[in-house]
This record gives C-alpha cells, structure tokens and sequence, in this order.
C-alpha cells in the first residue's frame, strides 16, 4: 500500500520480535524434544530437570509468566507509544464532536436499538450472580481481609489460568474479572461492564459491514445485526453468566477488524498500528485464537500479491525491499506467530511435557459436530466469495480474510474439543456469522428494497426478515431461550437452597441443636462459601473412598458417621448422591426447590 511517509516502525517490529521469539522457540523446542526423548534416561541432567519440575512447577510457572506478563506490558507500551507518534491522515482541521454528544446522537437516531439493549443488559444485570459454576471458588478470596487488601493477585484467578500443566494455554483469559475483583466486589458491576463489551462487539460489528459494502449502509443495519447477535445460544451462555473468555476475546476481534479494515481503506498507519496492538493480546485469550488475527493478514498477503487487491501490489510489480514495505503491517501481525508458539512452548508445553501430563479434554476431540443454521450460512456465504474472488466478480474486503480466518479456528475447536454451533466456544464464529448476514441484506435486499419502497417500509421488511430468522432458530435445539432458562433456573435453584440451608440452620441453633451440615461433590466442593453457614461440623462424604470426613469444626480432619439431626445438603449434587452410596430412605426430606430437579434439596437424618 503507498503511503507518504516510509513505513520503519512496523519492519523494525517484524525483525526484532521475529528473530528473538525463534531464538526463543528454538531453545523452547529443543528442550521440550529432549525431555520427551529422553523420558526414561537415567542421565543426571534430565533427573535433575525433571525433579525441579515435578517439585517446583508453581515456580517455574510464576517466574516464567511473570516474564511473559512483562513482554506483553512492554510491547503493548511500544505500540501505544508508536500510535500517538503516527502521522494523523485525517482532516485536523474538523471539528471532533465529545464522545457524550456522540452518544445521545446514536440513541436519538435508533431508539428502537437503545431500548432493546438497555432491557437486555438490565435483564444481564439481575440474573447474574456468583451462584455459577467457576465463580463459587474464584470468588472465594475476595472478600479475604475485608477489602482493606484488595489491591492484591488472586490466587483462584491465577491458578485457573497460569499453573495449569496440561498443555492448556490462555494466560489472560479471566484477567479483566481479575482486574474488576480489585474494583469492586460486586458481580452485578462484572456483569454491566460485559453490557458495555456486548454493545461495543455489535456497533463494530455494524461498522465492519458498512466499510465492507463500500461505506454503504441502510437505517435497519444496526437493528438487524443487534437482534442476530443478541438472540443466540452461544451469546447467553456468555454474557449472562461472565466467566468464559469468548466474551472479551470477541469484542477483542471486532476492535481488531474494525481498526483493520480502517486502515486498509485509509492507508493509516495508525489505525493500522492499533490493529496490531489488539492483534498483540488476542492469542492470549484463548489458544486457538491467533488464527484469528493473523489468517486475514496472511490472505492479504496472499491474495494481493497475486493482484486481487487494488491498493496492494502485485508480488513481482516492486522490489523485494518495496514489498515488503507494502505489506509491512501484515508481516508485523504474522510476526506474533512465532511470538506465540514460543510462548506457548516455554510456559505450557515444557512444564506439561515435564510433569508428564495429557493434554486437557484430549478424549474430546473430533467428538461432534453440530452445525446450525447460521453456521450453515456462513459457510455457504465463505464459498460463494471465495468462488467470486477466483473469477473476479467482486472486490476483496478484510470481512473475506475473517471469514476465513473463522472457517481455520472452527476446524481447531473440532479437533480439539469438538465443534457445536450452540457451544459457547462458537461465539467468534458466531459473530461472523453475523457479519455475514448482514453483509448479505446490505449488498443484495437493502439496493432493492430502497428503490421500491420508501425507508420506514424497508425498515419494517428487514425488521420482519431478523423476526423470521431468530422465530425459525428457537424451533430448534438448544436455542437461546433454552440456554437463558438453564442458566438463570440453576443459579436461582442454587441461591434459594442455599437460603434455605441457612434459615433452617440458624434456627436450629436457636433451639440450642448441634448442628452437622454434610455435604458432597460439585461445584460447592471447593468454595468457601459453605464455611459462611452456621455450623458445629461441616463434613464431607468423597463419592471416591465413600467416607465422610470433617472439614470444618469439631473433629477437623476425622473421619465421621452421620447421625440423628444431621442435616445433608444438596445444592448441586443431584442423583450422584444415589449413585455413590447414600442411602436416602435414611433421611426426611425438609425442603425440594423443585420436584422434578435431582438437586436443589435438604435432607434430615432420621
């Protein structure tokens, strides 16, 4: 791409960072291959190395992500440093309107938008709670010290994601909750921030579209693309409850596009720059995600350099030096892959190969694959452009390289973990979709419909045709309705037995009773949160050795028998206390949430 000024600070990125991520890779790699080689050596070196991780893996971890956490702070730093210092394309003589006047000029032009977020991030807001899976024990801690401490590291939140040896790696995946922890305590606050991530990943999402179809776009656009991304099983699963990582890693990926597809139409190097810094901490969020980022560069690459492109040469038009100089900004993204692989090996690969341990839900891949129909469009949309492209029927837009980028990382979740489209790991795919939808309405219906009739007519028909799409998807399994339902029943069922428990407990204390909760496996395992209710003994029956054991009050550590009084808690346990030798007919039934639900009760020891 021609630019005025000489592009130096992106071809300074790619020779630095590429040459010492290899070096790092090599000696990464070379170490992994050596220690799995030599497995069974009796040398002392590998003796030495392998007890140092068997015995101080929470070192290695700490110390190594430590380094990391630092790169990333100081590469980002260089990037923010590079953005401020970039030549600004745009006309400096216009005046900028404040970002508060910009906002009551968006709600005034779509009201009927502004009201639909505003219920749903309402009803966001009041079903969500820490009475869900993962939040019982991250959550734990933060309360430790009653706040006077609270400006401190987490041990749930890095344990869950930086000492983990199983060849998983997503080293910032649940940081921003872990930044939020040291705000606020409050889950309701957690909640509204992913409100305010949520309408940033559909207004880029519509702005991506728009620069897409050559800055045109209808009055129905940010209607229909609010109403598809809002209304789906994968986007429930992550913005009514908060602990996935695809929530932010999705906003991550529409910023990237958005500042992308800027510069590719501008030729700014500061947009461009931005993109490469979101590009820089995507892969972080989520393993699989550095396809993500770097296939739409690679497609540039690719593609223009066999002339698809317009603003970018052809591969044998320039110099090799002039080339590279065109394409300095997607050889700066592509540069993050080794970044990555070496990161990866050094923090995850070497420890897990050390320690000796398979890789995390390995059974699971190639397990399923259940596509629905917006997959099923996408996919169908992917194809018709790429058949496009190679008769050069359309022009190629950075929506293309995502798209492909998408179908990549959909192919990594089948062969890792398996790949259904009502699976909260779609949601990057899903937002594509999306994208796709709306690329095809804007292209194809809205040039039609606007000349034939008038713009609040066309308005009601795209309106219409979002009401089809989302009214034929809840026919079919696992639609967003079903997975609201499941997530808000369970954390209510959690939270009511949980009163209950407590009720029922500080009124035997009232009546001067001992009192002995015994509870068992689930996500209440783990959590402090069962040390909050009154209590003389709090035991635990291991569904393993079927022993019960104190774990809190009189007779910590000893090994228990129930007894007369004793009160059995089933918040989330559900028919495994059957399964792994409780008797039931031994107790009497106090309090069922819900008569056709296996948990959400508290038994009486007869």
């Amino acid at each position: 791409m021609q630019t005025k000024q000489p592009v130096v600070f992106e071809q300074c990125w790619s020779f630095w960072l590429t040459g010492l991520s290899c070096i790092a890779l090599m000696i990464g790699t070379g170490l992994s291959l050596w220690l799995r080689s030599s497995q069974n050596a009796t040398s002392q070196l590998h003796q030495a190395i392998t007890t140092y991780f068997a015995n101080s893996a929470r070192d290695y971890n700490n110390t190594s992500h430590a380094i990391f956490i630092f790169i990333l702070v100081f590469l980002a730093a260089v990037l923010l440093q590079a953005i401020a210092r970039s030549p600004d394309r745009k006309n400096k003589t216009k005046n900028h309107r404040n970002w508060s006047f910009s906002l009551v000029s968006a709600v005034k032009r779509h009201p009927a938008v502004t009201i639909i977020l505003t219920v749903y991030i309402v009803l966001m807001v009041q079903e969500s709670s820490w009475f869900y899976k993962e939040i019982l024990t991250w959550y734990d801690d933060i309360y430790t010290d009653h706040l006077l401490n609270n400006f401190r590291l987490r041990e749930s939140f890095i344990s869950e994601t930086m000492r983990r040896n199983d060849f998983r790696f997503f080293p910032l995946s649940h940081q921003d909750l872990h930044v939020l922890s040291w705000l606020t305590p409050y889950t309701k606050i957690w909640s509204l921030v992913s409100g305010v991530e949520l309408i940033a990943t559909i207004v880029l999402g519509c702005k991506i579209v728009e620069a897409s179809n050559k800055g045109k776009s209808s009055a129905s656009l940010m209607i229909m693309g609010t109403l598809l991304f809002l209304f789906t099983s994968a986007t429930a699963f992550n913005y009514f409850q908060f602990i996935y990582s695809e929530r932010i890693l999705t906003c991550l990926l529409a910023l990237f596009t958005y500042q992308y597809c800027t510069y590719q139409r501008e030729g700014s190097s500061k947009n461009g720059r931005a993109a490469l810094l979101f590009a820089l901490f995507i892969p972080f969020f989520k393993d699989t995600a550095i396809i993500l980022v770097t296939i739409p560069a690679i497609t540039t690459i690719a593609l223009g350099s066999f002339g698809k492109l317009k603003n970018y040469p052809r591969w044998n038009s320039l110099s090799p030096s002039m080339w590279a100089k065109a394409y300095s900004l997607e050889i700066a993204i592509c540069s993050l892959i080794p970044f990555f692989l070496a990161t990866f090996v050094i923090l995850s690969a070497l420890p897990s190969i050390a320690v000796g341990v398979q890789r995390y839900d390995s059974h699971l891949g190639f397990s399923s694959l259940a596509l629905d129909t917006r997959l099923i469009i996408f996919i169908a949309f992917l194809a018709t452009r790429l058949w496009l492209i190679q008769r050069n029927r359309v022009e190629v837009t950075a929506l293309d390289g995502l798209n492909l980028a998408a179908l990549i990382y959909g192919f990594a979740l089948f062969g890792l973990v398996g790949l259904d489209g009502s699976n909260y790991m779609t949601l990057p795919i899903q937002f594509v979709a999306v994208l796709d939808i709306l690329m095809i309405w804007e292209s194809l219906a809205a040039p039609r419909l606007h000349k034939m009739v008038n713009s609040r007519q066309a308005q009601a028909i795209a309106l219409g045709a979002t009401m089809l799409i989302l009214t034929f998807e809840d026919r079919q399994s696992e639609t967003f309705r079903q997975s609201t339902e499941f997530i808000t029943r369970k954390q209510r069922s959690w939270r009511k037995t949980f009163n209950k428990t407590e009720k029922l407990a500080i009124k035997a204390r009232r009546r001067g009773e001992s009192i002995t909760l015994i509870y068992s496996k689930g996500w209440f395992q783990h959590s402090d949160q069962m040390k909050s209710l009154p209590y003389d003994r709090l035991v635990y029956y291991d569904i393993d050795t079927r022993e019960y054991k104190v774990k809190e009050g009189a007779g910590k550590g000893m090994l228990y028998s129930p007894k007369k009084g004793d009160y059995l808690i089933d918040i989330d346990t559900g028919k495994k206390l059957t399964r792994y030798g409780i008797d039931l007919s031994q107790y009497e039934l106090l309090y069922e949430e819900r008569p056709n639900r296996q948990y959400g009760r508290i038994f009486r020891h007869l």
